[in-house]
């Protein structure tokens, strides 16, 4: 598993959610994230197509709206949600993914520094998603 391949989440309603990965957590220092990873959808629907277009599908929640989902790196071990193919990340914003994960800015999964309060709003938050949430969050859609 590598960031930029194309996987598929076979969702409850028997559609499918054609996903990328962004980021994995095994390449964080010392392994912090290494049971976590992030993806991004690029389609929902009744096939195993991956889309031409490479634009993320946009989420929300009580937060508000986000296209970068972080879950247990498990089903995709396992082969629950296998691999289609091989990519690049095409939204050069996401490469080298940073976010903000208890107040501190991390890039790649290593930290860079402690954020002031006021920033926390401007950088994309881990908070990780179980496997009915991301299933919620997909029936968005």
């Amino acid at each position: 598993m590598q960031a930029g391949d194309i996987f598929y989440i076979p969702m409850e309603d028997g559609r499918f959610a054609i996903s990328q990965v962004i980021w994995l957590g095994a390449e964080s220092k010392e392994q912090k994230f290494k049971k976590i990873f992030a993806f991004a959808v690029l389609s929902i629907g009744n096939d195993q197509k991956i889309p031409e277009d490479q634009n993320y599908l946009v989420f929300s929640d009580h937060r508000g709206e986000f296209k970068v989902i972080f879950t247990a790196v498990d089903h995709l071990k396992a082969g629950e949600w296998p691999i289609l193919q091989r990519g690049v990340v095409s939204d050069a914003s996401l490469r080298g993914l940073e976010f903000n994960m208890a107040g501190t800015l991390y890039r790649g999964g290593n930290p860079v520094r402690v954020l002031d309060i006021d920033e926390y709003q401007d950088h994309i938050l881990m908070g990780v998603s179980g496997f009915a949430l991301v299933e919620r969050f997909l029936q968005q859609h």
